[in-house]
């Protein structure tokens, strides 16, 4: 055991925090195991391959479907004739396990030489089941630890090593390798788990049993925490419970203000993690479905069965809902390798018609049976509206809705002529924000709460007084809409509906229950007359009296 703290910083891609002891899933073995039996090898695949069905099966009768049929991912792989054959052959040799070994890794390092993204995100999937089957063929440590609470060590973690282990202790994970994006955190954030990403690979070294602190809010992993710090992370986990369990009670009752007035509450998502914790949270639909996360280290613009791959298992839960999918909006800090060199933004999309035609292919082939909308990103003039519609309409697709994100000056600017041609608008308060401040968005003092600095707030009432004449609904999809000092001021300028990250649907619902339009409209009124966005804040907080809990 360790005596003295030892801290390492990573990227927390799950949020939460958690205090367990550490058990590592993927310690080393022996491989020089000496002559072993070539059909062992084929047995120890077609075990692994029920192991990991049998757990996709668990969570697909819980409801999970996404998570499930990722961990499946793993057991078709288990069965790929060429990985099994390459691994029978290795086990011919006079070091059989450290052969297998070797096999497994040239198979995956030849899945991540292919062009195909998405068979190369397969290789870790082919590691893990490698891992697995080596394991079995030595027959050593423990499938599962003896612990009553511990925290998963890995270099890297597959996501059956976090679904087989749910409800027998497993409180959090912290890994060397893996991304937001990997499969493992996606299936971390759909069941809670605080997940660490990115540490040193020191953190592999600690011994089993080690006391663990997990702080994937702050991207920090503690061995050994002084008392005070495993005191101060009970203590937040804790209030973080009361807290969220105060606002869950609002779920289900009408959305509508102190004086009566209807609200629409929505989500902002780009998982169908995402999708599910909106569902559970009582939002109304999707008003933000962001494309291009999945493609952001892609090396060329996604075909039609990209973007199919990533949309299919978001849609798969909308019966019912409203849901606005938004172009790839490839700008800013969103700009993949592919685009390095290049203009960037919409008019990169605009200018790759086969990249738009695409895009479009698959949102109308996978939203079929889905009260689907498609959003326009970074507009700035009705051409860019009316080029999407003319790619839709080339397309002999059905009817429908083409909007805009008005996040842009210009787009404010324009936004009489933008009401001929949008079916809908959303105010997307970040860039637009940063662009009035001349901030980049990336600046550390682009914060949400300056969308109430005067400048912004005028514009914002251009949008909304424009779009009412027109009779063009208009929603706000930014940080801003979930902000205590913001969404009185939004909702006094005349808006109504509010799409918000599915982590703020409770309190923005509990806000938005509690607060009285005509009073928000008066604060609005003296806000446009304030100096900047700190004395406009101070306002809203003398005036507005809601406390959350």
């Amino acid at each position: 055991m360790t005596t003295v703290s030892s801290r390492w910083t990573g990227t927390g891609v799950a949020p939460g925090t958690a205090v367990a002891a550490s058990w590592r899933v993927d310690r080393p073995i022996q491989l020089g195991a000496g002559p072993l039996d070539p059909n062992r090898v084929e047995q120890a695949f077609r075990d692994v391959a029920g192991d990991l069905n049998r757990v996709a099966n668990r969570a697909r009768a819980q409801g999970r479907r996404a998570v499930a049929d990722i961990v499946a991912v793993g057991a078709v792989i288990a069965t790929d004739p060429g990985l099994v054959d390459a691994a029978w052959r290795a086990a011919t040799g006079d070091d059989p396990l450290h052969g297998i070994h070797d096999a497994v890794e040239e198979y995956a390092r030849m899945l991540e030489s292919l062009p195909d993204e998405m068979l190369r995100e397969r290789a870790a999937d082919v590691r893990q089941v490698g891992r697995r089957v080596i394991e079995r063929l030595a027959r050593t440590g423990s499938a599962t630890p003896t612990l009553r609470r511990f925290v998963l060590v890995a270099e890297d973690l597959g996501p059956a090593d976090l679904l087989e282990h749910l409800g027998q202790g497993l409180a959090g994970a912290v890994t060397v390798r893996g991304g937001a994006n990997s499969h493992a955190a996606i299936v971390a954030r759909s069941v809670g788990l605080p997940l660490v990403v990115g540490v040193d690979p020191e953190v592999l070294d600690l011994p089993d049993s080690t006391s663990l602190l997990v702080d994937a809010d702050a991207g920090a992993v503690v061995a050994d925490p002084p008392y005070a710090e495993v005191a101060r992370a009970d203590e937040a986990t804790a209030r973080d419970g009361q807290r969220r369990g105060v606002l869950a009670t609002d779920r289900g009752r009408l959305h509508v203000t102190a004086d009566g007035q209807p609200f629409g509450l929505l989500c902002n998502v780009a998982s169908d993690t995402e999708v599910r914790v909106g569902r559970e949270s009582g939002a109304e639909g999707i008003g933000l479905l962001r494309t291009e996360l999945p493609f952001l280290h892609a090396d060329r613009w996604p075909t039609d069965a990209d973007h199919r791959r990533a949309l299919r298992p978001i849609l798969a839960d909308t019966a019912g809902w409203p849901v606005t999918i938004r172009l790839l909006d490839f700008a800013n800090d969103k700009v993949p390798p592919f685009l390095k060199d290049q203009p960037a933004g919409l008019k990169a999309l605009l200018d790759n018609r086969d990249a738009l035609a695409a895009q479009l292919r698959a949102i109308l082939d996978a939203g079929r049976g889905v009260d689907v909308r498609i959003m326009v990103p970074m507009v700035t003039t009705a051409a860019d509206l009316r080029a999407v519609r003319a790619a839709v309409s080339e397309l002999g697709a059905p009817a429908i809705p083409v909007g805009a994100m008005v996040e842009t000056v210009a787009a404010v600017t324009a936004i009489d002529e933008l009401c001929t041609v949008a079916d809908f608008f959303s105010i997307g308060t970040n860039d637009l924000t940063a662009q009035v401040l001349d901030l980049d968005r990336t600046d550390p003092r682009a914060r949400p709460e300056l969308t109430a600095h005067p400048y912004v707030l005028d514009l914002i009432a251009r949008v909304v007084t424009g779009a009412r004449l027109a009779h063009r609904p208009v929603s706000v999809c930014g940080d801003a809409g979930a902000h205590p000092t913001t969404l009185p001021l939004l909702l006094g300028a005349g808006v109504r509906h509010f799409s918000v990250a599915c982590a703020r649907i409770d309190e923005t619902r509990y806000r938005l229950l509690r607060l009285d339009t005509a009073a928000c409209a008066g604060i609005f009124a003296e806000a446009l007359a304030m100096r900047d966005a700190e004395e406009t804040a101070t306002l809203v907080r003398q005036r507005i009296g809601v406390t959350v809990p």
